[in-house]
């Protein structure tokens, strides 16, 4: 006989759009994997900004409904759907009232994402950030409520426990579809950078790599992809091509020779830069781009360093060493970071959903 499934709700800023953003292809991953376990009720918070279109695609793996803002309305929609499990999506997309309605679930479950205050503290060595103890302390406060905490790397885990060393907190990295898709050193040509430009670290990564970095890259007739939505409104540059409607990340990353991710800020685990390891891409990154991944086999590089320039230039120019590093990272991204791991993952934070007494 098979057993009839709980009700989860998930809240979300947006309605996910997995080719968007790392945060959207989470969101929509990890509801696609719990739809195995649960029934699934979405409230996703920018309701009036839907697309049928989007609307569509997600009837199919989760039930779509229009966000609740009274408490009372909140707590009798718990009651009549039977659900005593709800997911939190992304704190620093959501608005701070929010969290009065935390403690109204029987079992509240936030997803990071990414710490907020770390890329605060980050942003703050290089400009200046107003009220940055006050975000912290909201921060905290929102996860305070929570029962469980869902950190993506290692070392968020690790950060959170020391402000909360009672409190439930498990691991559930990002994932990527593992592409066969490889080109050889031969075939390949240019540097790539990757994202989402509505996200301001991307943003200013792309602009200080312009201004500060590219120029002094002694490779002739080299030039710089600008990859991803959003990319086009970044500032035109002499021998810089944007490319913006992109149907295959990996296939399209794998044209190019080295992948170099120049982020000054940051927190979490970058999804660019799995999918980069992905297509046998060598990767020349700041620690930003490459923390909390196990085991990468990639040095570190201070932005402004002369050895963020000369790596980038010796794996263009290397082809064994573009070969041993595009292996390993390849080794890396499929062991720990693909769909099945991801499954795995989603597989036993159900098992730790199951022993909660609530």
């Amino acid at each position: 006989m098979v057993s009839k499934k709980e009700n989860l709700l998930i809240i979300s800023p947006t309605l996910p759009n997995p080719k968007m953003s790392a945060g959207d292809y989470r969101v929509h991953i990890l509801t696609k994997e719990l739809k195995e376990y649960f029934n699934i009720f979405f409230i996703p918070l920018n309701y009036k900004n839907l697309t049928n279109q989007n609307i569509e695609k997600f009837l199919k793996i989760a039930n779509i409904l229009k966000p609740i803002n009274s408490i009372k309305k909140f707590q009798n929609f718990l009651k009549e759907k039977n659900i005593s499990i709800c997911i939190f999506e992304k704190y620093f997309n959501m608005p701070f009232e929010l969290h009065r309605f935390i403690p109204l679930v029987k079992l509240p479950i936030i997803d990071t994402h990414e710490i907020g205050f770390l890329k605060s503290q980050a942003l703050s060595k290089i400009q200046k950030v107003d009220n940055i103890k006050l975000f912290k302390a909201k921060e905290l406060l929102f996860y305070k409520n929570a029962k469980i905490l869902i950190a993506i790397t290692k070392k968020e885990k690790e950060i959170l426990q020391q402000y909360f060393p009672n409190k439930k907190i498990i691991v559930i990295p990002t994932c990527i579809k593992i592409s066969k898709t490889k080109n050889a050193f031969s075939k390949r040509k240019n540097i790539c950078y990757f994202g989402f430009y509505g996200h301001q670290p991307n943003v200013d990564a792309v602009n200080y790599f312009i201004k500060n970095i590219f120029n002094k890259i002694n490779i002739p007739n080299i030039k710089f992809y600008v990859l991803g939505y959003g990319s086009s409104k970044i500032k035109k540059t002499k021998n810089v091509e944007y490319v913006e409607n992109i149907k295959n990340i990996s296939k399209k990353l794998s044209k190019y020779k080295v992948f170099v991710c120049p982020l000054r800020y940051g927190a979490g685990l970058k999804k660019k830069i799995l999918d980069a390891m992905s297509s046998y891409t060598p990767i020349v990154s700041t620690s930003f781009g490459v923390e909390g991944i196990k085991n990468i086999d990639t040095k570190y590089f201070n932005i402004n360093s002369k050895d963020f320039i000369n790596k980038i230039i010796e794996l263009y120019t290397n082809k064994n060493l573009w070969q041993k590093e595009a292996k390993y990272n390849f080794s890396i991204v499929k062991k720990y970071y693909s769909l099945n791991s991801f499954k795995r993952y989603v597989k036993d934070f159900v098992k730790t959903i199951k022993k909660q007494k609530f």
